[in-house]
């Protein structure tokens, strides 16, 4: 023996056997002898000390052997014991045993000698029960916890042994498992399917194989259940799919191959013979919402006794499944008595399959049976399919036959949009003069207000009068939005200010007989957007809310930040996940259906009547947010209201603080020169007043060619032009080319009151040209020459 010596406990009270217990212990190996010779010792040895045998006598001075055993195997059960006595007796050796003692050897100086033999034997046999009781532990656990049900037959077929498994697949508990007959299940051929009863409803399948053993001693069978359910599923499933492809490969080849009415007649033959139907109609929905069926297969004419083969239903005649499964655009199955519309024959089965093209009804497969079977799971999937790959072609003949309609549809939108044209031309005129008007107001206003002492009366006179012109200013920006290609000029800012800002003019806007309320958000995020464009756009939807409650209700502004996970824009198109501000304006009026929403953001559509509505309110909405970097979604039913969500990405950048105090503008003083090119008089004058105020040399000119002959003729050399965009006979673009060509290096400053439409279609902003949008102020005029003179 090589390694740490095998200690050994030795239970004796005669000193001559230790010591020829010991003799033969080191005879043979290496051992380490821990002696004993009483019960104290040994209880104290049993405690303290480390050993893997123990050898005890059986009469030890005040206690007997078998009470060692009994402790060793309690305290250390895995250190096998030896009796090693003076008697021979058969009675012992059979008590000893039977406490525990894992061998028996008599103190003879020939069976004493074989101790280490002995001692090396119960080692081996200690080790071999471990490693069983490991592996017996490790098969219980393996066939407790697998999820394949497994049995134990006896010999008469009854069940001595169930796993959990095969409780839950045999739907019955271990107790109730156990004796009952089985052995029916495993007559024949192995594995073989059988049903397994469903605890949730449903057909089940499991697959068994059995083997061989032995239980208890005695010849057995195991039996092994695996749930084979959901392999079936997937197999009847890609079955099914090859059927469906077939079916949809037949009916491809002929709508390729036929071009007339007959090619529904030979799809429902198709679907006829796949599911073994004898009766079919098919039929469509014209564009009144009646149903029209222009084939019908011979038996249904022949049983039916139908007066023509093309017959028309109005909605109100549509009756039982077939009626519901229109209505409601849902397949109906049938299993009881039905009638075929305007016949007579007693149906035992119905199968009623509305066709669907982007949510809206347009035909409609109608199958009938006598028989007492019923349409499977299958047959009900087949046509449900046949229907999706029908609808768009069927759309494709019923758009054909509206094609006059559409004709004189698209022509009336033409006209409108003739007639929007001349009026987004009147407004951008109206909006150049009248801006013009403003800008003389606001200018004069706070050039005389400069004049006022703080103290004068007649400050907050002027005060008034310029905030009037500025609320003017904004409305007349509001009014036109739907006129212009708005280029945006976003400000990071607050959505509750803004609001906030409009409550007045909303309240005004729509009415005492509605209730308006507002749910803010705390602490909401700054968005970057065109102030004035967003307000365009609570406004519209205000207005669209106002149209859909004409008795009155309830409207509902809201602020909130979201986060719109990647699920949400999943179902979202062009929704990107992240963070946003979103705006809710809810209603409580009349709602809208599904045909309706599809089409509501769409140029020109509006459910108003004729001269009440441009179709205009809403796709200005949507363009506003899209072009915001937004998204908007409406959510509405019929009588439930509507809710339009505006969601706009939180700014990056942090938000300026307006300064609306009046600082002096000492910054926006010069001694340059500056040539006013304004076809207004009033407006020149202001612009030559506040200029020169502020020690500018200034020209002014009423005209194009008036201002390139005080350059050409008169010799003055201006450093920046501030010209008007629409002039008199030369446009403010072709002055500046021509001034650009004798003056290199002048600075520009465009103006315009005209929307900034008409200021891209003149050339103006392309690239990053320095313009002031009429009506401005004294501020801005100063300050925009300024920058334009420091740049």
């Amino acid at each position: 023996m090589s390694g740490k010596p095998i200690r050994i406990l030795c239970v004796d009270d005669e000193p001559h056997d230790r010591a020829l217990i010991r003799h033969a212990l080191s005879v043979e190996g290496d051992y380490l002898l821990i002696e004993a010779d009483d019960r104290e010792s040994f209880e104290r040895a049993l405690e303290e000390e480390d050993f893997r045998v123990v050898l005890t006598d059986f009469n030890i001075l005040g206690f007997e052997g078998l009470e060692v055993i009994r402790a060793v195997k309690v305290v250390k059960p895995d250190v096998p014991v030896i009796v090693v006595t003076g008697t021979g007796s058969e009675e012992i050796a059979v008590k000893a045993l039977k406490e525990g003692a894992d061998d028996y050897v008599i103190k003879t100086p020939h069976h004493i000698a074989q101790l280490p033999h002995t001692v090396r034997r119960a080692l081996v046999m200690m080790e071999q029960r471990r490693r069983l009781a490991e592996m017996d532990a490790n098969i219980r656990a393996l066939v407790e916890n697998t999820a394949d049900g497994i049995l134990v037959l006896d010999r008469d077929g009854r069940i001595v042994f169930a796993n959990p498994a095969a409780e839950a697949l045999l739907g019955q508990s271990v107790e109730d498992l156990l004796a009952t007959p089985f052995g029916c299940l495993i007559k024949g051929d192995v594995p073989v399917e059988i049903d397994l009863p469903r605890r949730h409803g449903g057909a089940g399948w499991g697959l068994l194989n059995t083997a061989e053993t032995v239980w208890d001693g005695n010849p057995a069978t195991i039996v092994s259940i695996r749930d084979i359910t959901e392999l079936k599923a997937a197999q009847e499933a890609l079955r099914n799919s090859q059927r469906r492809l077939a079916v949809k490969n037949r009916i491809a080849e002929i709508f390729l191959t036929q071009v007339d009415d007959g090619v529904y007649e030979a799809v429902l033959q198709v679907v006829m013979e796949e599911t073994k139907s004898p009766l079919g109609i098919f039929g469509y929905v014209d564009e009144e919402g009646r149903w029209v069926c222009p084939t019908l297969s011979g038996d249904v004419w022949d049983r039916c006794r139908m007066e023509e083969k093309h017959f028309v239903f109005p909605p109100e005649k549509w009756k039982g499944i077939w009626g519901e499964a229109m209505r409601e655009k849902r397949t109906r199955v049938s299993q009881g008595p039905f009638q075929v519309p305007q016949g007579h024959v007693a149906i035992h089965r119905a199968l009623s399959v509305p066709v669907v093209y982007r949510d809206r009804l347009i035909g409609n497969i109608l199958l009938a049976d006598k028989r007492e079977t019923v349409y499977t799971e299958a047959d009900v999937a087949l046509v449900e399919d046949v229907a999706r790959w029908m609808a768009p072609i069927l759309q494709g003949r019923l758009d054909l036959m509206a094609k006059e309609r559409e004709r004189q549809a698209l022509e009336a939108q033409f006209l409108q949009a003739q007639k929007m044209e001349a009026v987004g031309r009147l407004a951008g005129g109206v909006a150049h003069d009248f801006n013009n008007l403003l800008t003389i107001i606001l200018g004069y206003g706070e050039h005389a207000l400069e004049r006022i002492h703080p103290e004068d009366p007649l400050r907050r006179m002027v005060e008034q009068m310029l905030s009037a012109a500025k609320r003017s200013a904004s409305l007349t920006r509001q009014l036109l939005a739907f006129s212009r290609k708005q280029t945006l000029q976003p400000v990071v800012l607050d959505l509750n200010d803004l609001v906030k800002n409009l409550d007045k003019m909303l309240r005004r806007l729509i009415g005492e007989d509605i209730d308006l309320r507002l749910a803010l958000a705390e602490n909401l995020p700054t968005v970057e957007v065109d102030p004035g464009q967003m307000e365009q756009v609570i406004l519209n939807l205000a207005v669209n809310a106002r149209d859909a409650m004409p008795t009155g209700g309830r409207l509902l502004i809201e602020t909130a930040s979201v986060h719109l996970d990647e699920a949400y824009a999943a179902r979202h198109a062009e929704v990107t996940p992240g963070d946003y501000v979103q705006l809710s304006v809810s209603d409580t009026g009349c709602g809208m259906d599904a045909e309706t929403l599809s089409k509501i953001f769409e140029p020109f559509f509006t459910t108003k009547e004729t001269g009440k509505g441009t179709g205009l309110g809403l796709a200005t909405v949507y363009g506003i947010v899209k072009q915001s970097g937004g998204h908007i979604w409406v959510y509405s039913e019929p009588g439930k209201g509507s809710t339009f969500k505006v969601y706009l990405p939180r700014a990056e950048k942090e938000r300026k603080q307006e300064e609306e105090s009046q600082a002096p503008l000492e910054r926006a003083r010069g001694g340059e020169r500056v040539l006013v090119v304004e076809d207004e008089p009033a407006l020149r004058g202001l612009a030559k007043a506040v200029l020169e105020r502020y020690g500018y040399r200034v020209e002014v000119a009423g005209s194009g060619e008036e201002a390139l002959r005080l350059v050409e003729e008169g010799g003055f050399r201006p450093d920046v032009v501030v010209t008007d965009v629409v002039l008199p006979g030369m446009s403010g673009a072709q002055l500046a080319e021509q001034l650009g060509g004798r003056l290199p290096g002048l600075r520009l400053l465009f103006m315009s009151g005209y929307t900034d439409d008409s200021v891209v279609r003149h050339g103006i902003l392309e690239g990053h040209v320095p313009f002031l949008q009429k009506p401005f102020s004294v501020r801005d005029l100063l300050e925009k020459v300024r920058d334009v003179l420091g740049a």
